[in-house]
């Protein structure tokens, strides 16, 4: 979908303290061999901060940084990936009551890893569809901290860590444009993370754990294996990413920079960066290695990292790109249009 008149006006990011993960190894909370093989240093651990609290916490600062009134937000979309609170409760209505939004239309949306580009697509397409609706508040929050779920250990590649993002949108002014985002679907692969539970009674209600590894392994040689293999995936994406790029008007050599799902080193490389033909030094991975896969979160803080850092600039392209159950791939192009005020200076070479 094209977005040239999509406006990023203000970004928040909460980052809370990072383990390291030799801390974990120490503790036989993952394998060594695992550990290093994966390359991620550190992932950042919330202790008690609800999930909630965490994307409010990032879009406040997101508010501030856009200078944007939230009483004339016209849409709030919270995205969650792991449980936000009581049974029964909606996260999004928190949010609301405590960034002062309350005249905005308000939804959850949950669609595992990739939720951040479905509730992007969502909020442009409610911001294009009338000139009354000015901007859009766009969160997600997710704390892994939890019996049912071992962080360390979640799946093959991935250490879970916990974390805020925010990010405006808005049809009158920004630093950045959303310039096209585009979702695909391969429902095929709808049982690589189900395994063999069945559908009822939730399992939520039941005693164990979740393991993306455990029921990848049993899709992986059991009867629903799709015989095309990674095959499918890799062509899905490249012609997603094709077809975005080409809405965009823009090349892969005007891409500056790229953020992939926080996975270990092998994981981004092979998923994302070979696959596109692009260097690992384009990728965000040095940063993502020091968080680890903080839910839905991990492209928004990448892009809200760097601009922090001084690392994008005017005129510079960041293409993000997402996985997520479902199977679904994801992708997104930015441009920056001019470095936001609170951002560092980059530093150009010379020429």
């Amino acid at each position: 979908m094209k977005t040239p008149d999509v406006l990023i006006s203000g970004l928040g990011a909460f980052l809370p303290e990072r383990v390291p993960i030799g801390w974990a190894v120490d503790r036989g909370l993952i394998e060594r061999e695992a550990a290093e093989r994966y390359g991620i240093t550190s992932v950042t651990v919330a202790g008690e901060i609800p999930a909630p609290e965490m994307a409010v916490r990032a879009c406040r600062e997101a508010l501030e940084r856009a200078g944007q009134d939230p009483v004339a937000l016209s849409l709030v979309l919270y995205v969650s990936v792991w449980y936000q609170g009581p049974h029964g409760w909606c996260p999004q209505y928190y949010v609301q009551r405590h960034t002062g939004a309350g005249k905005a239309t308000a939804a959850e949306v949950r669609q595992g890893c990739m939720g951040m580009f479905s509730a992007l697509e969502l909020a442009a397409s409610h911001l294009l569809a009338s000139d009354e609706h000015e901007a859009a508040l766009v969160t997600s929050g997710d704390n892994f901290t939890s019996p049912l779920l071992e962080r360390w250990r979640f799946s093959p590649h991935f250490v879970m860590g916990d974390a805020g993002c925010a990010i405006v949108l808005s049809r009158r002014s920004g630093f950045a444009r959303l310039k096209s985002i585009n979702a695909v679907t391969l429902p095929e692969y709808e049982t690589m993370h189900r395994g063999p539970e069945p559908l009822y009674p939730p399992g939520a209600t039941l005693p164990g754990k979740l393991d993306f590894g455990d029921s990848k392994q049993r899709w992986l040689t059991g009867p629903d294996r799709d015989p095309a293999g990674a095959l499918k995936l890799v062509a899905a994406q490249d012609e997603l990413v094709t077809r975005t790029l080409g809405e965009a008007g823009v090349a892969l050599e005007d891409i500056t920079r790229v953020a992939y799902a926080n996975g270990s080193r092998e994981r981004v490389e092979g998923r994302a960066m070979v696959p596109l033909g692009l260097p690992m030094s384009l990728s965000t991975w040095e940063q993502g290695r020091t968080v680890g896969h903080i839910g839905a979160s991990d492209q928004v803080v990448a892009l809200e990292q760097l601009l922090a850092a001084g690392d994008l600039g005017k005129g510079d392209h960041f293409l993000m790109l997402g996985v997520g159950p479902g199977l679904t791939i994801a992708c997104a192009v930015v441009e920056i249009v001019e470095t936001p005020h609170w951002a560092g200076v980059p530093v150009r070479a010379a020429g």
